[in-house]
């Protein structure tokens, strides 16, 4: 690529400002670039920068850090957060984004300049300079693994082994993929919205987008609406979708892509959540497709209907550990406490759900965790308390293209590379059971 590419310091210095606050603070940083008005009023050129600036910094901090800790002969400054945060954008440029070096150098000097100070700029310029010069040799000495922290690599490897763990470590480095479910025939949508059928009601869009510029974001013609799923979270609405199951309850429902797939099959849906904010979203959701549901704002734990349930999806809470490379600030924001956390409430979503349903009726339980106590530990528990239940096995005809991910139980272990050739998925784990 040309040295003599156009600056980007307006997305530069703007994506600097977004990783100081995203670093100060627990909320997903897609929620942070919401709320920031700079990030707005940036043309569609430079947003899109930014959000990949900032994304790959957040998916390769351990590597970056890794590199500046090696270059800076007194370390990573631990209070100029502004500082590191030019230096990781720099140093995401040279090694992992296809951008001009003497724009990426030249713009890190420019804003240590206005935004730290000139002594600094000076070393900013040198480090990066020397980073350059030896991308080769770093390169070669980075692993995916010093991107994730300690507890979670071990905890794969102790569910899933070392050869199953380096897998994960690498998929979940990918760029995702903008996966979108329609109401009408996916093979006729491939045309329509410039992407490919990947399975069900899914089509893989060809590249990362806007999804407001797609085609038919509102559209009054039913075949023509879609919605953005990834292709593994469409997997637990299509099994109800494919059943006799008519008035369902989809627990934990916001921002809405399950009630969508529900609703656009006639079904009669009770969408229950307890953040008023998500379900916005939701009913935001539900007006651009045109379709009805029964909106409730409940705690899902203590929440009862007044009319019987044939089927419960609950998509519980999680980690959300199979989505790190769509939101890789789950990288920063996970602990093992948090993981304890989802267990308790999952476990009370999943016995409160059992209480709502008929005789025969079903339980399709999700999460988008690659954390074995979160899928396999939580219903073998569920199992082993509840005497009324059974699984209902997923079937290989029922998921092809997945059905070498369905295990010895009749469940769906669904890891990031289970759709290699059509480049990833994000990881769920997703079980059927049934009151007898």
């Amino acid at each position: 690529m040309s040295l003599k590419k156009k600056s980007n310091s307006p997305a530069r210095s703007i994506s600097i400002d977004l990783l100081n606050k995203i670093f100060k603070s627990n909320a997903p940083f897609e929620h942070i670039i919401s709320k920031s008005i700079q990030f707005i009023n940036m043309d569609t050129k430079d947003r899109k920068f930014c959000r990949l600036l900032i994304t790959v910094v957040l998916r390769k901090l351990g590597q970056i850090d890794y590199v500046l800790a090696r270059f800076l002969k007194k370390g990573i400054p631990q209070k100029e957060n502004t500082f590191n945060n030019i230096m990781r954008i720099g140093v995401a440029e040279l090694l992992f984004i296809e951008s001009a070096k003497y724009a990426a150098i030249n713009d890190a000097v420019e804003i240590t300049k206005l935004k730290v100070s000139k002594n600094l700029s000076k070393l900013a310029n040198a480090v990066l300079r020397n980073i350059d010069r030896d991308k080769k040799n770093i390169l070669l000495q980075l692993t995916n693994e010093m991107n994730y922290p300690k507890w979670l690599v071990k905890n794969w490897e102790a569910s899933w082994g070392k050869n199953k763990t380096k897998d994960i470590l690498k998929w979940l480095q990918t760029q995702p993929y903008l996966d979108l479910t329609v109401s009408g025939n996916p093979i006729e949508m491939e045309a329509v919205i410039d992407g490919k059928f990947i399975w069900g009601k899914t089509v893989r869009k060809k590249s990362l987008v806007n999804p407001t510029s797609i085609p038919y974001f509102h559209s009054q013609i039913k075949k023509y609406r879609w919605w953005v799923q990834d292709v593994s979270a469409s997997i637990p609405g299509e099994l109800l979708i494919n059943s006799d199951k008519m008035n369902i309850i989809d627990l934990c429902s916001a921002p809405g892509g399950k009630t969508a797939q529900l609703a656009s099959s006639g079904k009669k849906v009770i969408s229950v959540d307890i953040n008023k904010k998500r379900v916005e979203n939701l009913k935001e959701n539900m007006n651009r497709l045109n379709l009805q549901t029964n909106i409730v704002i409940s705690d899902g734990t203590l929440w009862k209907p007044n009319c019987d349930i044939d089927a419960v999806l609950l998509d519980a809470p999680c980690s959300a550990t199979g989505t790190i490379r769509r939101h890789p600030d789950i990288l920063k924001n996970r602990t093992r406490e948090n993981l304890n956390y989802y267990l308790e409430i999952q476990s009370k979503l999943i016995k409160q759900s059992l209480s709502w349903l008929n005789k025969n009726g079903i339980l399709i339980y999700s999460v988008c965790s690659l954390q074995k106590e979160e899928g396999e530990n939580q219903i073998y528990s569920i199992l082993k308390n509840f005497k009324d239940l059974k699984t209902l096995p997923i079937l290989p005809k029922e998921v092809s293209k997945f059905e070498h991910a369905i295990t010895k139980e009749g469940w769906l272990r669904i890891f990031p590379n289970c759709l290699d050739s059509d480049g990833g998925n994000d990881g769920f784990f997703i079980c059927r059971l049934q009151k007898k």
